[in-house]
């Protein structure tokens, strides 16, 4: 292209230079003075060249944009792909969270940093009667937790300003209120989510009322709660604070893959089972019931099977014997396999932290 510009332009001042100087030479009569017939020359040379650099460089500027076209064309096609992809894993993101939000029998609830409801499931309006609707935007405290228990739940759940908990996670026992009124326990385990720059909560609340009953008839009944106890439903196991040997029904031993006998019937041997990350918290709970300060202990830990993994264990227990010095004497409790209750967490966790990220790339596509 620049060499047929430069072509066009060479001809076009060959015809200027021959019309003025070609009327110089054979008109004689009338001819103009050489110096004007240079100035002409230079001057149309000039203008010549002003065109050449005007053309050479419209030309440039054509290429430039036709480049730059097919590069927003190119990059156009790639935004509407990744908008498209976005799209897809957002609905499937949705879907699976729609899934486990309608079919879960623990209520699953968010709040913003600043206490909010945002988030209510299916499970959540069955346990408190309150629809999504009513109670998306509302303080927590003021949909679920009693008036006379709200400096109680707040001393345990304490966010710091920016709604932070500080914690990976915290398990609350509270009294809660439904809809109508009627009070119940419950028990909350609560974890910190970040959303962009803000700091949100996921509670999962479990409704306790029948294992308060159940606790509570154990409680009554503690003639069944003794050393000679056989009942492989009960999931007992019986540790003499004194003497630190313990006791552990087939029930207990067959949730871990033990055979009956098998596992050590001592409290330093029962410690060694237990998961490192969780052993100063299952102690800080037995100390604290032993030197009175609860009135029963209920908590979370791992212990490792006969096949080397490990697995989650909800135990409540409590004293329930004491020496002629009031010293405790025995304590009595009942474990619960939880794997499958962590393992819903987790995946809960992981589904929303995979919607929030797809709904963060969309609105970054769409900006």
């Amino acid at each position: 292209m620049r060499k047929i510009i430069t072509k066009r332009a060479v001809v076009s001042f060959a015809c200027i230079f021959t019309s003025i100087w070609g009327q110089h030479v054979t008109n004689s009569a009338s001819k103009l003075p050489w110096f004007e017939a240079v100035g002409l020359t230079i001057f149309a040379f000039t203008l010549l060249v002003i065109v050449m650099i005007y053309t050479i460089h419209l030309f440039n500027i054509k290429q430039k944009l036709s480049k730059e076209k097919n590069q927003l064309n190119k990059l156009s096609i790639d935004l509407k792909s990744e908008v498209i992809k976005q799209e897809s894993q957002f609905k499937e993101t949705s879907l699976a969270l729609q899934i486990i939000k309608d079919n879960t029998f623990d209520a699953i609830i968010i709040l913003n940093n600043i206490g909010r409801i945002i988030f209510w499931n299916s499970a959540a309006e069955r346990i408190f009667g309150f629809s999504s609707e009513e109670v998306v935007g509302s303080d927590l405290i003021d949909v679920i937790i009693p008036k006379e228990k709200v400096v109680e739940f707040n001393k345990m759940y304490n966010p710091d300003i920016t709604g932070r908990l500080g914690t990976s996670r915290k398990l609350l026992h509270i009294n809660a209120i439904r809809k109508d009124g009627i009070q119940f326990p419950a028990e909350i385990s609560i974890s910190d989510l970040r959303l962009g720059d803000l700091w949100n909560t996921v509670g999962i609340i479990r409704d306790m009322t029948d294992q308060k009953t159940l606790e509570q008839e154990l409680m009554v009944a503690e003639n069944r709660l003794k050393l000679s106890l056989q009942g492989e439903e009960e999931n007992l196991w019986d540790w003499n604070v004194q003497t630190n040997e313990m006791y552990f029904s087939p029930s207990v031993q067959s949730m871990l893959g033990f055979e009956q006998k098998e596992v050590r019937t001592f409290y330093k041997e029962w410690q060694k089972l237990i998961h490192p990350d969780d052993i100063v918290n299952v102690m800080y709970e037995l100390e604290k019931h032993i030197d009175g300060k609860t009135n029963m202990v209920r908590v979370e830990y791992r212990m490792r099977s006969a096949y080397g993994n490990w697995n989650w264990i909800y135990t409540r227990g409590k004293i329930v014997e004491f020496d002629d010095g009031k010293k405790p004497l025995r304590f009595i409790a009942t474990n619960s396999d939880i794997n499958e209750q962590k393992q819903y967490e987790l995946d809960v966790l992981k589904l929303q932290e995979q919607l929030i990220q797809g709904k963060e790339k969309t609105n970054t596509v769409n900006t």
